[in-house]
């Protein structure tokens, strides 16, 4: 093992606590060596978040990466947790010889802390939603004055990597921040501008993957093959990879009459009952989630409700619910739990329920919703069932043609 991947898994553990998966060390090589990859393609639930901390210990170590590292997120979620990681950072920061690292988030509590626009000169992690972060690219940037906006275009679109996460969500955005690249390349009158796309389920990526230079960061070969039997306990930290991988999910479709869907759905979720079970529920309208807590409701268990249509503060303040934090990493057992979601739930939300109840969507829809299912294989034991109600039939039926 070579001295830079030894002194990155030193690094790696004092910032977060955690010895790196092998697709984190790859990724960490290319940026010592000048590759800013133009995408990662990996599985939910590998920590894609890291990213933040690999490009820091870069930085750290004098490598020729970009000073500013700004993370866009789809949508506003439960709580911005990529900047409760950038906070962790900051605080572990001095352990691997950084100073004052700037953390700004472009909505909430932290919407006007300005921290990164102050020094040009010092390291920032800038956390953002695509109208936040768009906006000021293009010179037109929300809730600022007009004499701030070149200045905050400028310190966004140089000298900065930017992280589009689910990128496969926005595609018109991650075009956008391309051609921005590829403009700021060709007149190479400025610090380099870098993209790099983050998704679970890229299909149709427009980049330039092809040659070896843009080859985008996925799992290693050891990764993808894990074993026919995974160490318990693990000792090492590609068997906690490993047990994510293979974790056992149970599959059932259920053919219902569309104006049944939603109490089919909480039907089954009531199948848990007195399991001691967290149970979480995917509904694609904000009327079937309605229906569906209604009818949970009758059973006087707990249940918690995520829309799009939630307040801000609401949402945020969800997060110090004893029921929620059922869904959270390392949460201790007690009675059965109910989450009962929109799409709100499916994206950059960390959480992992026992069980899962949906109706049917999307690929990319589907795919977010069972990365949240069984999420970190623990324990490597349980198998989690999913059940997922879909109608007898889509659309009208044509009276000519049947």
């Amino acid at each position: 093992m070579g001295s830079d991947t030894l002194d990155f898994e030193q690094r790696f553990y004092a910032l977060t606590g955690n010895k790196p998966f092998p697709w984190q060390t790859a990724l960490y090589l290319r940026f010592i060596a000048g590759d800013v990859p133009r995408s990662c393609n990996l599985p939910t639930g590998v920590g894609k978040t890291s990213v933040l901390a690999i490009w820091l210990i870069a930085l750290a170590i004098g490598a020729n990466v970009p000073r500013r590292l700004v993370y866009v997120v789809n949508r506003r979620t439960v709580v911005d947790q990529t900047t409760n990681e950038a906070i962790k950072l900051r605080d572990n920061a001095a352990k691997i010889g950084v100073g004052h690292l700037a953390i700004s988030t472009l909505r909430g509590q932290f919407a006007d802390n300005q921290e990164w626009s102050v020094d040009p000169s010092q390291p920032a992690i800038i956390c953002g939603t695509v109208d936040m972060i768009g906006s000021r690219l293009l010179f037109s940037g929300y809730r600022i004055g007009f004499k701030s906006r070149p200045l905050q275009a400028g310190f966004l679109g140089q000298d900065a990597l930017l992280v589009h996460d689910e990128a496969h969500l926005e595609p018109a955005f991650q075009k956008l921040i391309e051609a921005i690249e590829s403009e700021q390349d060709r007149c190479k009158e400025f610090a380099r501008f870098h993209v790099m796309a983050l998704s679970a389920t890229a299909r149709g990526y427009s980049g330039n993957q092809q040659s070896d230079e843009c080859k985008p960061v996925g799992l290693t070969e050891q990764e993808e093959r894990p074993p026919d039997v995974i160490p318990d306990p693990p000792t090492e930290p590609i068997h906690h990879l490993w047990r994510r991988l293979k974790a056992k999910k149970s599959l059932c479709l259920h053919e219902v009459s569309v104006e049944m869907l939603a109490k089919q759905m909480a039907k089954l979720a009531l199948k848990h009952e007195g399991s001691g079970a967290a149970v979480l529920i995917y509904a694609r309208s904000l009327k079937d989630v309605t229906t569906v807590g209604k009818e949970l409701k009758k059973t006087q268990r707990p249940v918690v409700l995520l829309t799009g249509t939630m307040r801000g503060k609401e949402r945020d303040e969800l997060i110090e619910q004893r029921e929620f934090k059922r869904f959270l990493k390392g949460a201790e057992p007690g009675e059965t739990v109910y989450l009962v979601c929109t799409s709100a739930g499916e994206v950059g939300i960390d959480i992992s329920a026992d069980h899962m109840v949906c109706d049917l969507s999307t690929f990319e829809s589907m795919a977010q919703r069972l990365g949240r299912v069984h999420r970190y294989g623990e324990p490597i034991d349980h198998e989690a069932r999913i059940d997922v109600v879909h109608p007898k039939s889509f659309g009208t039926v044509d009276k000519k043609t049947g």
